[in-house]
């Protein structure tokens, strides 16, 4: 058996970010996975430093995959912008949407 390489594809501090995107590159077809690379933390002198998550795909499949975590990282950052819109929106609008 030959042992397999990943490289790290983009790094997140969001960890469903990172689910997202291990997802998009499965249904592509790739061996991939997240790890936790950090965990937040607060010091009484420091700043506070946030957790990240890497995103890891086979290093074969690099140059394959990179486009694809970048087209769905735009595509993550869409959405948001429109969900953010949508929320002051309806804030704005007084209502409450029903369940």
């Amino acid at each position: 058996m030959n042992p397999r390489t990943f490289t790290v594809a983009t790094t997140t501090t969001d960890p469903l970010t990172a689910q997202r995107l291990v997802a998009v590159l499965t249904a592509a077809g790739f061996d991939a996975f997240s790890r936790a690379g950090g965990a937040a933390s607060v010091s009484a002198i420091g700043a506070a430093e946030r957790g990240y998550f890497d995103v890891l795909v086979t290093t074969e499949a690099m140059e394959k995959a990179g486009p694809l975590v970048a087209q769905e990282l735009e595509a993550i950052e869409r959405d948001g912008a429109a969900n953010a819109k949508a929320a002051e929106e309806e804030a704005l609008s007084g209502e409450t949407p029903t369940p």
